[in-house]
């Protein structure tokens, strides 16, 4: 599994993203979200195809320590649930739009600049 190159997406993908470390598991601070391509636009759907492209020049989150968090991205087949592609980012270094991707979902997507 490439964790650089983002596959194409297609209607079967679902995108995870959740929050993970910290000291304590606080279920709010986690707050898994998923984002089903299939109720996704066109444009919506090749809009995250960009955004995810653009993870290619954020590094890969260091290991877990003390009070350090990370999300998670996998995208995944809905169909066979089998991963293709996964990222793990520091929290400081995520972009803008991945937390807002994470807390808003697919309303994220109707904004148009990804770097504020």
């Amino acid at each position: 599994m490439s964790r650089v190159d983002v596959p194409s997406l297609s209607h079967d993908m679902r995108l995870a993203i959740s929050r993970e470390g910290g000291f304590a598991y606080l279920p709010g601070l986690a707050a898994p979200r998923e984002i089903e391509c299939e109720r996704l636009s066109d444009d919506e759907c090749a809009r995250l195809g960009e955004w995810l492209s653009r993870l290619a020049n954020v590094p890969e989150a260091s290991t877990t320590g003390a009070d350090r968090r990370c999300f998670r991205l996998t995208l995944s087949s809905r169909r066979t649930g089998e991963a293709c592609w996964q990222r793990r980012l520091d929290e400081p270094c995520a972009p803008a739009w991945l937390v807002r991707l994470w807390r808003d979902g697919e309303r994220a997507l109707d904004e148009d600049d990804p770097a504020t």
